[in-house]
């Protein structure tokens, strides 16, 4: 759609120093160190709860809470998606404020933002790609399968992260000029698809997987935008939302879970339920009222606040290639025969968990080392332009998002789909013109 390159003198890094050296004195530094917080949370939960054991010589995989659902109070902890929504949300109101004030257009604006989510997501799908071509030659398209269906996990958050960016210009502008109307709105459409899960009706729940993660991006605009109460009024309304979210379940009917796994009456996730909202703003008002301190400490501490600028330039490279550093240390375990064949949520099973852990982070570190210059190079190569109209970019994060959710999907035919339409629209339509940043 718009010619490849970023320009031969663009830059392709710096360094973390010369970033904390240029910072606005007013930046709200807790949205950052949420962001790298968050993204290292996902990596060190999915290594936690993934797993994969030997039984009668057969390897058995899969959640922990599918084996020990008990363990579903750490979800209060871990699930930190939502929280990842509301910081997403105050930083596109940032970025959007900027854009209006330099007349850059809506899809110029989308274009520069998915062009910098899906550059390091098509690294990670080349990968995979290839390796399911490769496994097929040599006979072992069975084995390297399970491992691209694993290693796509958690990329249902990319695909939901996608609608909501695209939406971000429209849904901004419609907050600012009636707040009420566009909350009220997505509060009666959300209850319109929890009200349809419960009657058992067929894919209109199915609307609440936008408008639920949605929810969050808008509370992250009213943060940005200054209309969230502080100070005592703010920690007030957290320990609200968290009383509600305590009360959805211990006295309604959804579980006291915070993750989706199997034999879930009333899924939390899938798509994002009451409780889900309610636990969901409650913990990400609790971040809003301690950013004020968070923000401090990184003002104080120059090294905190470099730390948490490098571990944002790879954020999203440790988010996509964590579960594949954790499949390739599974495959050599199986193939050395080394898996354990303890039970899952046991006391021996955690004591195993301590090697594969170690192990995971050495595997990542040199990936991340690898692929983590693609997530910076698009970060540092400036905007886009966008040759179409808007309805056309719209369009094309659609396809996106549908590409992205086929290719973390358990199948691997639509698994294979998913790779190949995520290639294929990076190919011909986001491989955009970009100017030096």
């Amino acid at each position: 759609m718009t010619t490849p390159a970023l320009p031969h003198h663009a830059p392709t890094a710096v360094s973390a120093t010369d970033l904390a050296a240029q910072t606005a004195h007013d930046r709200n530094r807790a949205v950052d160190f949420y962001r790298a917080a968050a993204m290292a949370m996902v990596a060190v939960g999915h290594w936690l709860g993934m797993v994969a054991v030997m039984r009668h010589g057969k390897l058995v995989g899969g959640n922990l809470l599918d084996f020990s659902p008990e363990y579903g109070w750490f979800t209060w902890i871990g699930q930190v998606m939502p929280l990842f929504f509301f910081v997403g949300g105050f930083a596109s109101a940032t970025s959007l404020r900027s854009a209006e004030r330099r007349g850059v257009r809506p899809a110029d604006w989308i274009a520069t933002r998915l062009h910098r989510m899906m550059a390091p997501a098509v690294a990670l799908a080349a990968f995979w790609a290839v390796a399911l071509v490769v496994g097929g030659a040599v006979g072992r398209f069975g084995i390297v399968s399970l491992g691209a269906i694993g290693a796509a996990i958690p990329l249902w958050f990319l695909a939901n992260y996608t609608i909501d960016t695209a939406l971000a210009p429209f849904t901004f502008r419609w907050f600012r000029s009636h707040p009420a109307r566009l909350i009220g709105g997505l509060v009666v459409l959300f209850a319109i698809g929890e009200a349809a899960s419960f009657a058992h009706i067929a894919f209109l729940p199915e609307i609440n997987w936008v408008i639920g993660w949605l929810g969050f991006q808008v509370a992250g605009f009213a943060w940005q935008d200054g209309r969230l109460p502080v100070g005592r009024k703010l920690v007030a309304l957290a320990a609200a939302f968290w009383a509600l979210a305590l009360a959805a379940v211990n006295l309604g009917p959804w579980p006291a879970v915070m993750l989706h796994h199997g034999g879930l009456e009333h899924s939390p996730t899938h798509p994002p339920s009451t409780a889900l909202l309610l636990f969901g703003l409650a913990y990400s008002f609790t971040a809003a009222a301690l950013a004020p301190a968070v923000t401090r400490w990184l003002e104080r501490s120059a090294r905190a606040w470099r730390v948490t600028i490098a571990a944002n330039a790879v954020a999203m490279s440790v988010y996509l290639w964590h579960m594949t550093a954790a499949v390739v240390v599974v495959a050599v375990a199986y193939l050395a025969g080394v898996l354990p064949s303890v039970e899952p949520g046991t006391t021996a099973w955690w004591w195993t968990k301590i090697p594969f852990l170690l192990l995971n982070l050495a595997v990542l570190v040199p990936l991340v080392k690898r692929v983590a210059p693609i997530e910076q190079r698009a970060l540092l190569g400036g905007p886009s332009t966008w040759r179409w109209g808007t309805a056309s970019v719209l369009v094309t994060a659609g396809l996106l998002s549908l590409s992205i959710k086929a290719w973390s999907s358990p199948q691997i035919g639509v698994v294979s789909a998913g790779l190949a339409g995520t290639l294929l629209l990076w190919r011909f339509a986001l491989t955009s013109r970009r100017t030096p940043a």
